[in-house]
C-alpha cells in the first residue's frame, strides 16, 4: 500500500496549504486503521465523504491563494481540481460493487493520484513559479537525506546540484541568460551520463523497478531536451522558472520518490545475504 505518511518534501512552502495537505493525509490514514471487517465498508465510505468535503474546502483555499499570487496557470489547475472531485464521486458510486480488498487497493491507488502525485507534480508548480517570479531562489542544497547508499550515484547526484547552482551564481544581468543556457546544456549532458550509469547499476543488482525508473528518466530527459531546444527564444524568467522546476521536481523529487527506493533495495539485498548466512550456520 502507498505510504500515507506526510513527508517534508511534499511541502510547497505556503503554511496554510501545507497544513491542509497534512490534514488530508491524516484523514486518509483513518480509512486504513484497524477495525472489524463488518464495519470496514461503512468506515471507508464515511472517510471518503470526509475526504471529499475537506478536499473541496482545501481546493477553494488553494485557488484563492493562486489567484492572489497571480499564478498564470490557475485555470488549468482548477480543471485538475474538478477532475479529482469527479474521480472521488465516481469511486463512491462504484464502491458497493467491489470487495473490501478491491476497495482498499483502489483507495490506496486513488489517494496517490488525488494527493501525492497532485501535490508533487502540480501544487509544486505554484511554489516554483513564486520562486522565479520573486527572484527568491538562492541555491539547490544537497541534504544527507537524499543519500541512497551507493557511492557513485550519491556523488553524481551531488554533482547535479553543483551544476544547477552555477546558474544562480551572481552574474551581470546582461550575461544571465547566456549563463543559464550554458548550464541547461551542461545539466542535460551530465544527466544523460548519470542516468546511463544508474540504469546499468540497477541492472547489475536486478532492481525490481528498473522499467519504471527508465521511464521516469526518459521523461526527465525529454523535459530537459525540450528546454535545450527552446532556450534560445525563451526569456530569462522563463528559463529560470524551468531550471528551478527541474531542480525541485526532476532532481529533488525524483531522488526522494524514486532513487531512494534503490537504497531500500540495497538494504533488502543485504538482509537477504545475512538471512542466507544464518541459514547456513
Amino acid at each position: 500500500m502507498q505510504d500515507l505518511n506526510w513527508k517534508e518534501n511534499y511541502a510547497v512552502g505556503e503554511k496554510r496549504i501545507d497544513y491542509e495537505h497534512k490534514q488530508l493525509f491524516i484523514i486518509a490514514q483513518k480509512a486504513f486503521s484497524v477495525v472489524g471487517s463488518d464495519q470496514k465498508m461503512q468506515k471507508i465510505k464515511t472517510i471518503v465523504h470526509e475526504l471529499m468535503d475537506y478536499t473541496k474546502i482545501h481546493f477553494y483555499h488553494e485557488e484563492e491563494f493562486m489567484q492572489k499570487a497571480s499564478f498564470p496557470k490557475l485555470e488549468e489547475h482548477k480543471k485538475l481540481h474538478l477532475a479529482i472531485i469527479k474521480s472521488m464521486n465516481q469511486f463512491l458510486k462504484t464502491i458497493n460493487a467491489k470487495t473490501l480488498y478491491e476497495i482498499e487497493k483502489d483507495l490506496a491507488h486513488f489517494i496517490e493520484i488525488w494527493f501525492i502525485h497532485h501535490i508533487i507534480y502540480e501544487d509544486k508548480k505554484v511554489h516554483i513559479w513564486l520562486k522565479s517570479a520573486n527572484l527568491s531562489y538562492k541555491n539547490a542544497t544537497w541534504k544527507s537525506e537524499y543519500t541512497i547508499g551507493e557511492a557513485t550515484i550519491d556523488a553524481q547526484h551531488q554533482e547535479l546540484f553543483e551544476i544547477a547552482n552555477e546558474a544562480f551564481a551572481v552574474v551581470q544581468a546582461e550575461d544571465k541568460k547566456e549563463k543559464i543556457k550554458e548550464i541547461i546544456h551542461k545539466l542535460f549532458t551530465y544527466t544523460q551520463e548519470h542516468f546511463a550509469y544508474e540504469e546499468q547499476f540497477m541492472k547489475t543488482i536486478n532492481y525490481n523497478n528498473l522499467d519504471e525508473q527508465k521511464s521516469a528518466h526518459q521523461h526527465i530527459l525529454n523535459t530537459l531536451n525540450t528546454l535545450v531546444l527552446h532556450c534560445q527564444e525563451a526569456n530569462m524568467q522563463a528559463l529560470e522558472e524551468k531550471l528551478i522546476e527541474f531542480v525541485d521536481v526532476g532532481l529533488v523529487q525524483h531522488i526522494v520518490q524514486e532513487d531512494k527506493k534503490i537504497g531500500k533495495w540495497l538494504v533488502f539485498l543485504e538482509d537477504l545475504k545475512e538471512a542466507k548466512k544464518l541459514k547456513e550456520v
